[in-house]
């Protein structure tokens, strides 16, 4: 569709690492002609996905290939989601009031994963204010977000005069108080990526504290369950929690020189290729299996997710061809 979700920068993020692994200019131009299908979202005020959206798409093409009209859709999603921020509480709400007047006050914790897009856009405009609210959105993640041994409330309620908090819980995991799991690995990624764009020690301490929670909840896992708190053999396991942590944690490991991170990096994308991957019908649509995403709501449960794929590949050519990293 025209509009592509948030989930739009995905595909467009996998066709430019295969350019680049395979130094094919013809599918460098597809993707590049995929990412522009994205310019009318650049503008978009209504969503915090700008980073998911822009990323991938925009942002990895400029980086392989320098190209001005990339750069500036990459610029103005930025700054479309820097517009979001509520000086009154310091945070940037999630959805739009005009999808739930629910929504006017909403914060979730995936936003972390998409700051990266401002404070980038920020360094290429000379922007300070855009610097500013990548800063004070990160700081209030952190104190709002992380609970003390690490993990994450996956939603942040706020009262929309005071600005402040009102509820702390969930929208996808088990329960207000659970740890979703993909929610999570968004978190400890997000705040890697922050830690280095800010040159901030705090938020790197953020990066581990919520990294150590994840790895010690997945203890003998091989693919973690769809939310820390429910860890039986029967409860759907969520492949793209699992690639998006091992991308993040190789990239903590890499920062951090801890060895921990980039074992448990390289065991999650070695279990993802040993139990989700269907070797046997490689025409199936999507790459790996067993992907969860809103149990709750029983939607989109033992299927093949988009941006379980992006990551996987993001970790594979991490592990793989570093060189390129």
């Amino acid at each position: 569709s025209e509009h592509a979700r948030w989930t739009g920068g995905f595909f467009v993020g996998m066709l430019w690492l295969a350019g680049l692994l395979r130094e094919d200019d013809a599918i460098m131009q597809i993707a590049r002609s995929w990412a522009l299908r994205l310019k009318p979202r650049a503008t978009d005020r209504t969503t915090h996905d700008m980073g998911f959206l822009f990323e991938p798409s925009c942002v990895r093409g400029n980086n392989i290939q320098p190209d001005a009209e990339l750069r500036g859709m990459a610029i103005s999603a930025g700054q479309s989601l820097a517009s979001r921020f509520v000086p009154n509480g310091c945070y940037i709400p999630a959805w739009d009031p005009s999808e739930g007047s629910e929504y006017l006050a909403l914060a979730i914790v995936d936003t972390i994963m998409n700051l990266p897009i401002v404070s980038w856009a920020a360094k290429e405009t000379g922007d300070d204010k855009l610097q500013d609210i990548a800063v004070q959105t990160t700081e209030t993640i952190i104190q709002q977000h992380v609970r003390p041994d690490g993990a994450t409330y996956h939603v942040v309620d706020h009262d929309p005069n005071t600005g402040e908090v009102t509820h702390q819980g969930t929208h996808q995991g088990a329960h207000d108080n659970s740890c979703w799991t993909r929610g999570q690995a968004w978190t400890l990624y997000g705040f890697t990526r922050m830690a280095v764009m800010l040159n901030s020690d705090e938020t790197m301490a953020a990066a581990r504290n919520t990294a150590d929670y994840f790895v010690n909840q997945m203890g003998d896992m091989i693919i973690p369950t769809w939310d820390f708190d429910r860890k039986g053999a029967d409860e759907p396991v969520d492949s793209a929690a699992g690639a998006i942590a091992a991308s993040g944690l190789l990239e903590l490991g890499r920062r951090t020189g801890e060895e921990t991170y980039t074992r448990t990096g390289e065991r999650l994308v070695h279990g993802l290729i040993d139990t989700c991957i269907d070797f046997d019908n490689p025409e199936k649509t999507g790459l790996l299996m067993h992907g969860t995403v809103d149990y709750p709501r029983r939607s989109g449960v033992d299927e093949s997710i988009i941006y379980g794929d992006h990551y996987f590949m993001e970790a594979l050519v991490k592990l793989r061809r570093p060189d390129l990293w």
